[in-house]
């Protein structure tokens, strides 16, 4: 594409790097909030607050030409490196850069805001965060670029990004309303611009080769800093390919995981006790507490079969295609190496949680708006410590094998999503795009029916013809997913009555949580039974197979 001015060239390329996670976030922020504004009073506040997560963070896609992993940031320094050669002012490529990553994302807030406010009718801040989204990319990015060093990256977010942030939390009020004054608009407008000024003068630094320069550092399958990988160094067994094996996945990703539950555990408990003396500490000790366990498996629980990434492009690194194990085996053993690690680590942070819980006794008296809050967060421990010893032994068994199954779900499903990304992009994008249309779909049509728009019979009709769909597309998939497994002589008969037996031990736990008994009771709808009974066991053996399918595909394409 010819470009007649070198700024309307640096806006299409950096469209070019970012215009499937702008797609992404859309969807994902318009069916997220979505399902939040059903939650009844608290949904408003919900939804702006997922708009603003999703919507304040600087473009990743971007970031990651330094090198790096999203959990230290990625690497500090101007990403755009190749614009140091090209005739053009630093003032010029950071201003376009900066304008880029801040209007953009605010454009993306406004829309997917209003889309989502029109829809439920329950109108969001618009324009009155406009300039604190603008700001607050500002300074990211200013952080992020001015300066290669690790220690000025994370400390200036501390100082600067944090006020912010109470800033916003303290405009927040209920019902829904965030407003600032002409003197705070007046700051926010000075803080970006000082934030611009700092950023030109690091990058210009960098150019010049006034700054270290930044080699970009290869994705690779753990997310765990190197020097975490190091303090583990026991030595590899070479009796066999098999202990090597698991060797290598317990230090590259499993102790790290371990030593990192074992920190996450320390740290809730730490924050429970300091928070007896330092009341404003509570409801961060809660959150932690909250968001340990879907943190632990959101930021550790991915790409378990060891997809690598570069500028560009996701690949299998040739030690790990040449490694003496077929296929079915080494994603075997990397699914429960990654699984058993994360059960020890989630089990330690569920321990140090109720252990922690206890200390809320020591809170008293825990206000919040007026209210106290400790009796209700004691009750709710009392209740679960009731419901536990009412309950019978098979059904404690039952949970058990429900929730170390669910584990080794989630970790393969990342890591089938991770392979799968990278051998078919394009269409992994228009798959995942699909689903987030049909959750939005769903979500409009249960608001319509909640509105008169849309008959409770026809509602009913399309769920209950979306069920045998669904259910449809389940068995069929699977079906075909073990046939060209068995073909392809990718699993073995007697691998696939393995998983076969795992799915329908899943399938049975499931059930029997479920209070359902193994006969279908007289009066109870097929599909209902029919959907608790296959649902579950189908889709874990769909995921175990595909997971060593999608590694198929990659590792000998």
């Amino acid at each position: 594409m010819t470009m007649r001015s070198p700024v309307v060239a640096l806006l299409w390329e950096q469209w070019q790097l970012t215009r499937v996670e702008a797609a992404q976030r859309v969807g994902v922020s318009i069916v997220a909030a979505s399902v939040a504004l059903r939650l009844g009073e608290v949904g408003p506040t919900v939804a702006f607050g997922i708009l603003m997560v999703l919507h304040s963070m600087f473009w990743l896609s971007i970031s990651k030409l330094t090198g790096g992993r999203f959990l230290d940031g990625y690497k500090p320094g101007f990403p755009l490196q190749l614009l140091y050669t090209r005739p053009v002012p630093t003032v010029v490529f950071v201003g376009v850069a900066m304008a880029y990553d801040a209007i953009s994302c605010v454009v993306l807030y406004l829309v997917s805001a209003a889309l989502v406010g029109f829809a439920f009718d329950q109108p969001l801040p618009l324009f009155s965060v406009a300039g604190w989204i603008v700001t607050f990319h500002l300074v990211c990015t200013c952080l992020q670029w001015a300066s290669r060093n690790r220690v000025v990256q994370w400390a200036g977010m501390i100082v600067t990004c944090l006020p912010l942030y109470l800033t916003l939390r303290n405009r927040v009020a209920s019902p829904l309303h965030v407003e600032f004054s002409l003197a705070e608009n007046v700051m926010l407008i000075l803080i970006g611009v000082v934030s611009f000024a700092v950023a030109v003068a690091g990058v210009a630094r960098q150019r010049h080769g006034g700054a270290s320069v930044a080699t970009p550092r290869t994705a690779g399958p753990v997310a765990s800093p190197e020097w975490l990988v190091s303090l583990f160094s026991f030595s590899c067994p070479t009796s066999s390919a098999t202990r090597a094996l698991v060797w290598l996945e317990l230090r590259s990703s499993g102790m790290p995981v371990l030593a990192i539950g074992l920190g996450l555990a320390m740290l809730i408990f730490m924050l429970f006790a300091i928070g007896i003396a330092i009341a404003p500490l509570r409801p961060y000790a809660v959150l932690s507490a909250v968001i340990s366990v879907p943190a632990m498996l959101w930021l550790f629980g991915g790409n378990a079969l060891g997809i690598r990434h570069k500028q560009g492009r996701s690949y299998f690194s040739s030690f790990e295609a040449t490694q003496p194990y077929g296929t079915a085996q080494l994603t075997g053993l990397r699914i429960l190496v990654r699984s058993a690690c994360m059960l020890v680590a989630l089990i330690a942070v569920g321990v140090s949680v109720w252990a922690s819980s206890s200390l809320v006794n020591e809170w008293v008296p825990w206000l919040m708006n007026g209210k106290e809050v400790s009796p209700g967060v004691l009750r709710a421990r009392n209740a679960l410590v009731a419901e536990i010893l009412e309950k019978p032994g098979y059904q404690h068994f039952a949970r058990m094998v429900v929730v170390a199954i669910v584990v080794a779900l989630i970790i393969a499903s990342r890591a089938t999503f991770t392979a799968l990304r990278a051998r078919h992009p394009r269409r992994v994008n228009i798959g995942v795009g699909s689903l987030l249309f049909y959750g939005l779909a769903l979500v409009l049509l249960a608001q319509a029916e909640q509105h008169g728009i849309v008959s409770t019979l026809l509602f009913n009709q399309i769920q209950s013809a979306t069920n045998w769909i669904v259910a449809a597309v389940l068995i069929l998939a699977t079906t075909y997913l073990v046939w060209r497994s068995l073909a392809e002589r990718l699993l073995t008969p007697r691998q696939v009555l393995s998983v076969v037996v795992m799915s329908a031990a899943f399938g049975a736990a499931c059930l029997t949580l479920m209070g359902l008994p193994s006969v279908r009771p007289e009066g109870f709808p097929t599909a209902i039974f029919l959907e608790r009974l296959l649902a579950p066991a189908l889709l874990a053996l769909m995921l175990f197979v595909l997971a060593s399918w999608s590694l198929n595909r990659i590792r000998h394409m």
